[in-house]
């Protein structure tokens, strides 16, 4: 599948779908997240980039806060209303759930 974005108003016509909501999350202020991925020299003198073994588990934390904000903006209220009722079980009668 390919998707192709565009801002051209001629394009506007054409588009099959509109975006409505963007989220960017920060996490530079953080030092593990600063220093997970930058670019450094080897020994030899080449260039390269170095990945820290702590990426996926920041972005597992960056996906989560985007999607945490997205929910409300895109989510229908019968559906936050359900995720609100789940919470309150979880956490004030501490009830767990079965999984259908």
């Amino acid at each position: 599948a390919c998707m192709l974005l565009s801002n051209k108003y001629t394009d506007r016509f054409r588009a099959k779908y509109q975006l409505l909501h963007v989220v960017r999350t920060h996490k530079g202020a953080n030092d593990a997240c600063y220093n997970c991925v930058y670019q450094k020299e080897d020994s030899k003198g080449f260039r390269g980039v170095h990945l820290s073994k702590d990426l996926m588990q920041i972005a597992a934390d960056a996906l989560k806060q985007n999607i945490t904000t997205l929910g409300p903006l895109i989510l229908p209220i019968s559906e936050q209303l359900k995720f609100f009722v789940n919470l309150c079980r979880r956490k004030i009668l501490k009830q767990k759930l079965k999984v259908r």
